[in-house]
């Protein structure tokens, strides 16, 4: 690996020296053999967007592939900053609401991430370098360029957890000009918000780009009652810096560097019919109004560095990609999830949930692309990624022993050990020594799970002839995983050690230290044919895998490790143009199977009241999917975009809570997915525009989770209409026009998650 870095430094070092010997002309800028979609001249185009789906640059149109992409245009014109959001405009893809606030869930064609502590099911790119890894909490997206999304298993070319999809956010890189843009905005709940960013070229060569955001809603749908407060607000800010250097043709070098720090909620949810506790709560919450003595706050701030060094020589394209990302969250909740002390009845445990992370992260990559216009073209790669991720999980829990004296204490030790004469503590029965608090650590300090993966790929594409080509593509994957775990109760004072005994069965003192490797071939197959220069057809074989690791959710020893999961799709589609090039329609088809699935198994240890459960793979899943995308442009100032797509993913095998699932549908996943929008510029005259823009969202079918609770229908519309002068837009705003709300996640102890409510508002924007 030295070697290959010394070579990379070497050619950067000759480039710049000597530029006279390079060579003259990108390959990029070479005549490809293939057919292209005709250009009619002074004709607005369909899908001309460049993008780099297959890891190298081609138009959108071209794109052997069911690829979304989003452009950052239409991201501002709907002022989306949110990655659930970004989502919404892809066929077959949902993203879950985190109850949490700790991770971005993306569900792509059924493929999801069914714990907090597994790994994540999509790889995530920023610029097209690895961003993934444990709590992949992705903040506020603010001057994008454009959003890529790669549908179905992508480990043969993205590597890394892409066994669902890969999603690739390319941010506005700094030009050679000087500009920027400011954006200020201020709607309902009292949310304002200020982003932008100004690009400056210091020389020829070499320019910044410095974005800035601040976003501040100190209101929100949900009030907590008790602490006279709204559970869903929050505050998030960042800089992101960007670099360019090109001291030729052949050479660039972009850095960048990012800083976001975000305060919100951390569970912001309400319980219908009474939280699962000893008791329930003697309040009844709505979607409106909740009733908690603790705050459930979570703060979260995140360093990411990346660079792009990439030379260009007549020996064809290299790249070295690295990223490094140290991730930190802090967040307490209201772990009883009601107002009730400790003393308010007997059977009442009182508890606070208190939680401390570090991830911390580093990527590394080698890539190579041969010459592009040969008959034969290769691109190879080599990667590297270590990751540490720290936690702490604190239960702070009170219950008052003077409630609990006879019957009453028998009940509660007949709960929680199954032992009706409290025989565990000592004396037997509950002492009448008043109020006793404990913290039980789980996991405690000097927790964590380290990786280490190591991988490296081959691909070849052969044009067979002009119009028919055949690429093969086969990377192999090794990581190695170790855990670090402890656990113990601490009693808060001497009368605590009676509580102790209670809790000692669930959360049992001890230590453990386990180490677990996994490996992977994961090859797949493309079939490209242009049989007339407006249609794209191609066939897909691919494969994914997502590495196993251990269940931070279960105090059983034997139960912590759980094994890897693969994928395997077969899929056909095409894209083509019509009404010359002002109309792309694009279909795809496709089959694909999940084997050694994870699915949530009972804790044995734990009692059945605290809903305890482990990892396992147990589960097999079919999926049959079809999705269907459309993009005309009616004139220079009218597009319409819109997609569907719809799933049938059930499981095939697998046993979770003691019952078969076969049959089930997957959970978290839609059946229909619908996506229409409308962007429109309409000259008024030669100084203004008129903006009218529409987004129609709609989700049907599918369930919440594998008991086959329903998910509701949801359709959402969000609206903007405003006035354009020169480089300056004002527009006012409504997005969930109608306020469609519906429960996007359910938690176990009754909690329900609602989607977003209607906000509205003004938004002025000034470029220069």
């Amino acid at each position: 690996m030295a070697c290959i870095f010394a070579f990379f430094y070497y050619i950067t070092l000759h480039s710049v020296l000597c530029p006279a010997r390079a060579t003259a002309q990108s390959p990029h800028k070479k005549n490809r053999k293939l057919p292209v979609a005709h250009l009619e001249h002074g004709t607005p185009q369909a899908e001309q967007m460049e993008v780099t789906a297959r890891r190298t640059t081609q138009r959108l149109s071209d794109v052997p592939a069911p690829m979304t992409a989003i452009s950052g245009q239409t991201l501002h014109n709907f002022d989306i900053l949110d990655m659930k959001s970004i989502m919404n405009m892809v066929p077959n893809a949902v993203v879950p609401t985190d109850p949490q606030n700790i991770n971005t869930y993306i569900n792509i064609r059924g493929i999801r991430q069914v714990d907090n502590n597994a790994d994540p099911n999509f790889g995530v790119y920023r610029n097209g370098i690895y961003d993934g890894g444990l709590r992949t909490n992705l903040g506020p997206q603010v001057d994008v360029a454009r959003v890529e999304v790669n549908p179905g298993p992508q480990t043969g070319l993205y590597g890394r957890d892409a066994v669902g999809g890969a999603v690739n956010m390319v941010y506005a890189a700094p030009e050679q000009k000087t500009g920027g843009y400011l954006t200020g905005s201020y709607g309902n709940y009292g949310r304002g918000e200020l982003q932008g960013a100004i690009n400056v070229p210091l020389s020829r060569h070499f320019a910044l780009r410095l974005t800035g955001w601040y976003i501040d809603q100190p209101r929100g749908a949900l009030y907590n009652a008790t602490l006279h407060e709204y559970e869903d607000r929050y505050r998030q800010q960042g800089l992101r810096l960007g670099a360019k250097w090109t001291p030729n043709d052949n050479l660039s070098l972009t850095w960048m560097a990012e800083y976001g720090d975000v305060h919100g909620p951390s569970l912001a949810g309400y319980a219908p019919n009474g939280v699962a506790n000893l008791i329930q709560s003697g309040a009844a919450e709505t979607p409106g109004v909740v009733y908690r003595d603790t705050p459930d706050r979570s703060h979260n701030h995140q360093l990411y560095l990346s660079q792009d060094l990439t030379y260009r020589s007549r020996w064809g394209t290299f790249q070295w990609l690295s990223a490094y990302r140290d991730y930190h969250l802090d967040s307490v909740e209201d772990g009883d999830r009601t107002d009730l002390s400790a003393s308010s009845y007997p059977l009442t445990l009182q508890n606070q949930f208190v939680r401390h992370e570090n991830t911390r992260n580093y990527y590394t990559e080698l890539l190579w692309s041969s010459p592009r216009n040969r008959r034969l073209t290769f691109m190879a790669g080599a990667s590297y990624f270590h990751e540490y991720f720290s936690f702490q999980q604190i239960y702070n829990t009170k219950i008052d022993l003077s409630l609990l004296q006879g019957m009453w204490g028998n009940i509660a030790c007949d709960a929680l050990q199954g032992d009706p004469t409290c025989s565990a503590i000592p004396g037997g029965g509950f002492p009448n020594t008043g109020l006793q608090a404990i913290s039980e650590y789980a996991p405690g300090p000097g927790s964590g799970i380290g990786t280490q993966s190591w991988s490296g790929f081959v691909s070849s594409t052969f044009h067979i002839t002009p119009s028919l080509s055949l690429t093969a593509t086969a990377r192999y994957t090794h990581d190695r995983k170790t855990l670090s775990y402890n656990q113990y109760n601490n009693p808060v004072n001497a009368s605590g050690r009676a509580i102790a005994a209670l809790f000692g069965d669930v959360y049992p003192d001890m230590s453990l230290n386990d180490t677990a490797a996994y490996g992977n071939w994961s090859p797949s197959a493309e079939l490209n044919y242009h049989p007339f220069h407006n249609v794209n057809l191609y066939a897909l074989y691919s494969n994914g895998f997502r590495a196993g690791g251990f269940s931070t959710t279960t105090t059983t020893p034997s139960l912590i490790q759980y094994g890897e999961e693969t994928a395997t799709n077969y899929e056909l589609g095409g894209r083509t143009q019509w009404l010359g090039g002002r109309l792309g329609v694009n279909a795809s088809l496709f089959y694909m199977t999940q084997k050694h699935l994870l699915l949530d198994e009972a804790d044995p240890r734990a009692p059945a009241a605290f809903s305890f459960y482990y990892l396992a793979n147990v589960g097999s899943a079919r999926t049959y999917g079809a999705e269907l995308s459309a993009q005309l442009m009616l004139t220079r100032w009218w597009s319409l975009s819109g997609n569907v797509g719809w799933l049938h993913a059930r499981m095939a095998g697998g046993q979770s809570y003691g019952s078969y699932v076969a049959g089930q549908s997957l959970p978290d996943t839609r059946t229909w997915t619908t996506n229409i929008r409308s962007e429109m510029a309409y000259p008024i005259t030669p100084t203004y525009n008129l903006l009218f823009n529409a987004n129609w969202h709609h989700e049907a079918g599918g369930v919440l989770d594998i008991t086959n609770v329903p998910w509701h229908s949801l359709d959402r519309l969000d609206l903007t209409l405003g006035m354009a002068w020169k480089k300056n837009q004002l527009v006012v705003f409504a997005n969930n026009a109608f306020n469609n709300r519906v429960v996007d996640y359910a938690l176990t102890d009754g909690m329900d998650i609602l989607t977003a409510p209607a906000t509205y508002g003004v938004r002025f924007t000034a470029a220069f």
